[in-house]
């Protein structure tokens, strides 16, 4: 009883301290250290970060990207919103499904104006997202999940925003997910940052 008892409290204890580094992190985001990457590359680390995992979920996790498509951002920060956003699809997918990683290069609106912009895509074949939550998920603290922070999508936004950028979501209930972080192209001839 005893033990159990304990194993509870370090359940707890533990909970309760990813609940503040989720805060501390939303309140005080480091700022991005901002290199020249490479989507493809980017997006090819997360597959092999994940891809075996979510194959013994009977999840299959593909890439699509267009090569020689270039941004500047902190390579951690947006792969930590890479992370989160893949570990949300899987969770969304109750006995498998498709999760595709897509880059590719359109327009966006950033920053009060129209430009090129690179488009980092997660999208799902999961179960959706109903629209009363759709309209509350980037709120801190609000979490549909038992165990979860409620601070993973409201982090996610602040990183990208702190790279000039903007994090959108399109959802159909029971047709699956897509969420979109939208940052600004950058040609590598243009940038003397270090490209990785």
């Amino acid at each position: 009883m005893l033990f159990r008892s304990a194993l509870v409290i370090d359940h707890e204890i533990q909970r309760l301290e990813r609940i503040v580094q989720g805060f501390l992190q939303f309140a005080r985001p480091a700022e991005p250290k901002l290199l020249l990457i490479s989507a493809d590359g980017l997006l090819a680390k997360v597959q092999r970060l994940f891809g075996s995992q979510l194959e013994k979920a009977s999840i299959k996790l593909i890439v699509e990207s267009v090569p020689d498509l270039w941004m500047r951002a902190d390579p951690h920060q947006i792969e930590q919103v890479l992370i989160n956003l893949v570990q949300n699809a899987a969770e969304s997918m109750e006995g498998g499904g498709t999760i595709t990683l897509r880059a590719r290069v359109g327009k966006a609106r950033l920053n009060g104006s129209t430009k090129p912009a690179v488009m980092l895509e997660v999208s799902d074949t999961g179960k959706g997202i109903p629209p009363e939550v759709k309209r509350r998920m980037f709120d801190p603290f609000f979490t549909t999940k038992e165990e979860g922070t409620g601070l993973g999508l409201a982090i996610s936004l602040r990183i990208v925003e702190k790279h000039g950028g903007t994090l959108e979501c399109r959802s159909e209930v029971n047709r699956g997910t897509t969420f979109a972080i939208l940052l600004p192209h950058t040609k590598p001839e243009t940038s003397n940052e270090f490209a990785i």
